[in-house]
């Protein structure tokens, strides 16, 4: 399956950036967006545009707000049957639900790029966003299940020369509540304490790259940001709880130097937990049975290509707490 006309529901900056990315390799692609000055922005940059599914798909991608997806889910599966489908949320558990509310079980696969900027809509979107990211790739291996995940994953290594995790959706939620929604969620905070304090005339001024990249993210599309932790809530609400009693023993250890740098010092130590090597790759002779046979309990799968081959390493999804 080569996913030869792929059609993108959603003109923002990632759909955009996707759409872009098969137009720049010479693909079959059309935009769908509800959006008149979208799909005319997406004309003008030279790409076929509409407000309909085409029937004649062979992948849908879907990178629309996530309080719609449901909704789109179900128009796509009556308007492309045949098509395998792809959503690009950054959470997995929902929109696997819908999936399987519309009919879509055996088609469906969840697709999260780590990748984007603060910014939205077309405009800003670009061909090469979001080529050479890790991508995650849901799947929930169920007895029987049909569903194309390896040629998905195969797809997006082709395309977006992309690193792809391949996790079920829980794990998947709670990996990027750790590394994605927390950090909105921090930086939120860091921006709203700045805003309201009383020095934030001069602060302004002093502001340097720990500031603006603390904070890239926050204060940018309250909606966006909303429905994206309100959707993860239930792994998210655990992260932040850990986060805030972390923040608190800092608080706590400004009156004992001794033990803030002892604290400071195990977070250098413990870094390698996210911050480690590339080791652990081995050969992938057949992605199919890497993905339907080779995963166990506990265990993602990350699948990259290198000088031409396809490698894989397994990635726990059961580490222990400190």
């Amino acid at each position: 399956m080569s996913f030869e006309r792929v059609c993108v529901v959603g003109g923002g900056l990632i759909g955009g950036s996707v759409a872009r990315r098969l137009a720049a390799l010479g693909r079959d692609v059309v935009v769908v967006d509800p959006d008149a000055a979208t799909r005319a922005q997406a004309s003008a940059a030279g790409l076929a545009a509409t407000d309909t599914v085409p029937a004649d798909r062979d992948l849908v991608v879907l990178s629309t707000p996530l309080d719609v997806l449901p909704a789109v889910m179900a128009q796509v599966a009556a308007a492309a049957p045949q098509a395998t489908v792809v959503d690009l949320g950054s959470v997995k558990q929902a929109p696997a639900a819908a999936a399987a509310a519309a009919g879509l079980s055996g088609r469906y696969v969840g697709l999260h790029p780590m990748a984007g900027t603060e910014h939205t809509g077309f405009e800003h979107s670009e061909a090469g966003l979001l080529v050479g990211a890790s991508w995650a790739a849901v799947h929930d291996p169920e007895p029987g299940s049909t569903a194309p995940v390896a040629q998905v994953v195969d797809w997006v290594i082709d395309v977006f020369e992309a690193t792809v995790v391949v996790l079920d959706a829980a794990a998947h939620d709670r990996s990027v509540a750790l590394v994605s929604h927390a950090p909105h969620a921090v930086a939120h905070a860091l921006l709203a304490t700045t805003e309201v304090s009383p020095d934030a005339g001069v602060a302004r001024w002093l502001a340097a790259g720990s500031f603006r990249d603390g904070t890239r993210v926050a204060g940018r599309n309250a909606e966006r940001t909303g429905n994206m932790l309100v959707e993860n809530a239930a792994a998210l609400a655990p992260v932040l709880d850990d986060v805030i009693a972390e923040l608190s023993a800092l608080r706590s250890d400004l009156a004992d130097p001794a033990a803030l740098r002892a604290r400071l010092a195990r977070a250098v130590e413990d870094a390698g937990a996210v911050r480690g090597d590339e080791s652990g790759f081995e050969p992938c002779p057949s992605l199919h049975a890497a993905l339907t046979g080779g995963r166990h309990a506990g265990t993602a799968l990350v699948v990259r290509r290198r000088a031409g081959a396809l490698e894989t390493a397994p990635a726990s999804t059961q580490g222990e707490p400190r």
